[in-house]
């Protein structure tokens, strides 16, 4: 019997080459076969773990998520000052996003996601949530942000400015943002449009 250590590295072993898989050849164009061999194993064993490509997909997205939440929380925790923590997140989201475009654009072109995968991904949506507010929170304690601020609020705000400024900037313009890019995200965040 397989270990479960090593049956969890098996499959995100799996998931990794299914990425770099889905990312070359499209959904429709992937095939498990490929998978496989990415992945340097026999056909047989990607079923053992995904009974199909529309699930194995679908844990890709989930593995994604789950990702994407631990290292914001990480970059969250590296920052002394709410100014230094709105920063990391920048960078890791840009990061992030620049690192798994082919997986977000995959993403955008499936149609029906199950009840589970879209479960699942709010879950994970209202944990981030929840670090954003923390941070907020802290912030207002440390004298860092006005005491009478909607901490709520704040957070919609903080979270959809840096998701929607490195969505534009990375799938829409040229190039990938610099460190004077967030810089200026932070500084609108934190000071304001006047």
């Amino acid at each position: 019997m397989v270990s479960t250590a090593s049956r969890e590295e098996k499959q995100i072993d799996i998931l990794k080459a299914a990425i770099r898989v889905f990312s070359e050849h499209g959904f429709d164009g992937a095939k498990m076969e490929y998978i496989a061999k990415e992945a340097g194993i026999g056909k047989g064993t990607v079923y053992e773990y995904f009974e199909s490509k529309d699930r194995l997909f679908e844990e890709i997205l989930k593995f994604s998520v789950d990702q994407f939440s631990l290292g914001l929380k990480e970059s969250i925790d590296k920052g002394e000052t709410i100014e230094e923590k709105i920063l990391n997140c920048s960078r890791f989201t840009a990061k992030f996003l620049s690192n798994h475009m082919d997986v977000m654009h995959l993403a955008m072109q499936v149609k029906i996601l199950s009840k589970e995968i879209r479960v699942h991904h709010m879950a994970v949506q209202e944990v981030i949530f929840g670090y954003y507010k923390e941070m907020v929170k802290v912030a207002k304690e440390n004298g860092e942000f006005r005491p009478d601020l909607d901490e709520e609020l704040a957070m919609y705000c903080i979270t959809g400015a840096l998701e929607q400024f490195c969505k534009h900037r990375i799938f829409m313009a040229s190039g990938p943002l610099e460190e004077k890019d967030h810089q200026l995200i932070v500084d609108v965040l934190l000071r304001g449009l006047k």
